[in-house]
């Protein structure tokens, strides 16, 4: 068995010669080791929740801040401030996570912004996003296939870990939908996301959501706080915002 003298021997005798670390440099080169192991890991788990987003018309969705356009608005000022709005909010985040409430007309650009909060986030905490009518569905295969319940099953248990998570298009079920399947779902969903944070949009606001859901979820997912809440109400349908 070679001893660490046999090492040292026999790179001596092919010229070179070992490096002999002080206390402090091993201690420092152990940091660097445990910080870039700690790196590696914390990217693949970032890339594990990122895997299982439900995406629903299209496979991946990618938006940024910087393709934010207020120029496509007939308002201009008002997409400018919404942006701006978004994105110091998600710098906020970036040192304390908390629910956002995205609300308003169709097309107006909530999707966009929800995506750019948690791309901008994803380098610091792990993201998932989740539109709820794809959920649904795979909620309703799976009553007949073992395979997709499985995969509902692992989906809903990154939902509850994932620090950052996207519920798009929450409500846009009809009533009788809403009450009976998604909200139960939703509210098993809501005690598990304490201490994390939920970026909500909806074509709804709290009024309209009210009578859709039950209002322990809506205490627990939306938050109340106004300086978290975002409404697209004053802008128009562009769609490609």
């Amino acid at each position: 068995m070679n001893t660490t003298s046999d090492w040292v021997r026999e790179l001596q005798q092919r010229g070179l010669t070992p490096k002999t670390l002080t206390p402090e440099e091993r201690a420092e080169k152990e940091k660097a080791d445990a910080e870039r192991i700690t790196k590696s890991w914390q990217a693949q788990e970032r890339v594990k929740y990122q895997r299982m987003s439900l995406w629903g018309e299209t496979e991946t969705r990618s938006f940024k801040f910087e393709d934010w356009n207020p120029q496509m608005q007939r308002n201009e000022q008002t997409a400018r401030d919404i942006g701006n709005q978004a994105y110091a909010m998600t710098n906020e985040m970036r040192n304390g996570l908390f629910n956002v409430f995205l609300f308003g007309r169709a097309g107006a650009g909530k999707t966009s912004l929800a995506l750019a909060m948690m791309i901008r986030l994803s380098d610091r905490y792990t993201t998932m996003f989740v539109s709820v009518v794809e959920w649904r569905n795979l909620k309703f295969k799976s009553f007949k296939d073992n395979k997709v319940a499985e995969r509902l099953n692992l989906t809903e248990k990154f939902m509850r870990e994932v620090e950052v998570l996207v519920l798009d298009d929450f409500g846009k079920e009809t009533q009788a939908e809403a009450k009976e399947t998604v909200s139960s779902m939703l509210f098993e969903l809501a005690d598990a996301r304490r201490g994390k944070a939920t970026i909500i949009t909806s074509n709804d606001d709290l009024t309209g959501l009210a009578l859709k859901y039950d209002q322990a979820v809506l205490s627990r997912l939306i938050t109340k706080d106004i300086k978290h809440i975002i409404t697209t109400n004053k802008l128009d349908d562009v769609r490609k915002v």
